[in-house]
């Protein structure tokens, strides 16, 4: 997909994700909130530990890492720096979206207690922006098939259990979650569509 199509797409996912907070946060519980509560409490262990893969400390050690790898391979910097900006963009957004939506949590929390807000999940945002980002660039990469599938799937499939440790430990709403994701799936569109712009000049963006 080009830019301007990236561009679109993430624009469209802003939108819903907007849509999706005006619709829920000043309102009880719906559906979809209401049967996700069935995940409560369960696999907490797996939880505690999918919910800390998504956390600052975890993210800024990743970052730094690809740093490292980048100093020494320079065609990565280029990848690396979008995805660190991705990141902190996804991250600002996020909270300012918390504060202006302003949804109280679920009641009663397991593990870990959340003071901020609960739309959208910045676990979930955060998650899908960085490490779909990487799943695309492996995808897109010159590595082996075998690497090329098997990374991307990781990744997603970690997007995913993110995603499902917030309702696990009962700290988000379904509805959180999936606002999370686009507001995720917006910045990683953005970033995308950046990437593609990109492409035809430093080769660290490309992908290649």
């Amino acid at each position: 997909m080009d830019a301007r199509r990236l561009t679109i797409v993430a624009v469209l996912l802003a939108a819903c994700y907007v849509v999706l907070g005006l619709a829920v946060s000043p309102a009880p519980p719906g559906r979809l909130d209401v049967a996700a509560e069935a995940l409560r409490g369960h696999g907490v262990p797996a939880a505690l530990f999918f919910t800390r893969a998504g956390q600052f400390p975890v993210y800024a050690g990743v970052c730094v890492l690809l740093l490292i790898a980048g100093a020494f391979r320079r065609a990565w910097l280029g990848r690396v720096g979008l995805a660190v900006a991705t990141l902190l963009g996804a991250w600002v957004s996020s909270d300012l979206g918390k504060a202006f939506f302003h949804r109280p949590r679920p009641a009663g929390w397991i593990g870990i207690h959340e003071t901020s807000s609960s739309y959208a999940s910045g676990h979930a945002t955060l998650s899908l922006a960085f490490y779909g980002f990487w799943a695309c660039c492996m995808w897109t990469s010159g590595a082996s098939p075998a690497a090329r599938t098997a990374a991307p799937a990781a990744l997603c499939a970690l997007i995913v259990a993110i995603g499902w440790s917030r309702l696990a430990l009962g700290a988000h709403y379904a509805t959180d979650v999936l606002g999370g994701y686009l507001l995720g799936g917006a910045w990683l569109c953005l970033a995308l569509a950046v990437r593609s712009r990109l492409a035809a000049r430093p080769a660290s963006f490309a992908g290649r």
